[in-house]
C-alpha cells in the first residue's frame, strides 16, 4: 500500500510541475503582450492663443507626450505622419474666441482632415452673435489609416479665428 501511495505521490508531483509551468508560460505570454504592445500616442497642443486665417491649418507648438514612433509630428507644423497602418483614434478640443473684427453672427467652425479629405463626422462648430464670445469645440473619431498618411486640423470659419490652447490626442488602437 505504501509503494501505491508512492506512486500517486510522484504523479501528483509530475502533474504539478507541468501545471506550474503552463500557467508560467502562460503568465509570462500574456504579460509581455501587455506590457510590449501599449498603444502608440502622441499629445500636442499649443501654450499660447494662435490666430488661424480661414482655410488654413492649426499648428501645434508643443508635443507633450509621444509614445512609440507610429504618429509623428514636428513641433509647431500642423501635420500629424502615420507611421504605422491601423486604427486610430483621434480626439481634438479647443476654444474658439471671436475677435471683434466680424461683430456680426458668425459659425466657428474646424474640422479633421485626412490626406486632404475632410473626414466626415469631425465638422464641428458653433454660431456666435457677439464680438468678443468664446464658443468650445471638440470631436472624436476612429479611422483607418496607412503608413505615410497626413492628419490635420482645417479652420473652416470664413474667418481669423484665435484658438485658446488647442488640443490633439491621437492613439492607435489597432
Amino acid at each position: 500500500m505504501y509503494c501505491c501511495e508512492k506512486k500517486y505521490n510522484i504523479c501528483y508531483f509530475f502533474i504539478s510541475i507541468i501545471l506550474f509551468v503552463i500557467l508560467l508560460i502562460l503568465y509570462v505570454t500574456l504579460t509581455g503582450i501587455v506590457l510590449n504592445d501599449n498603444p502608440a500616442h502622441i499629445n500636442s497642443f499649443n501654450y499660447a492663443p494662435e490666430n488661424v486665417k480661414d482655410r488654413e491649418y492649426i499648428t501645434f507648438d508643443t508635443n507633450r507626450v509621444i509614445e512609440k514612433n507610429d504618429i509623428t509630428h514636428q513641433e509647431g507644423s500642423s501635420d500629424f505622419i502615420i507611421n504605422r497602418d491601423g486604427n486610430y483614434y483621434i480626439k481634438f478640443n479647443t476654444t474658439i474666441y471671436e475677435p471683434p473684427s466680424t461683430g456680426k453672427e458668425t459659425t466657428l467652425s474646424v474640422y479633421l482632415e485626412h490626406n486632404n479629405a475632410t473626414v466626415y463626422g469631425t465638422t464641428v462648430g458653433e454660431t456666435v452673435t457677439n464680438a468678443y464670445q468664446t464658443v468650445n469645440l471638440s470631436f472624436g473619431v476612429i479611422i483607418k489609416a496607412n503608413s505615410g498618411d497626413i492628419l490635420k486640423i482645417k479652420n473652416n470659419s470664413g474667418t481669423v479665428v484665435e484658438l485658446l490652447q488647442p488640443n490633439i490626442d491621437i492613439i492607435r488602437v489597432k
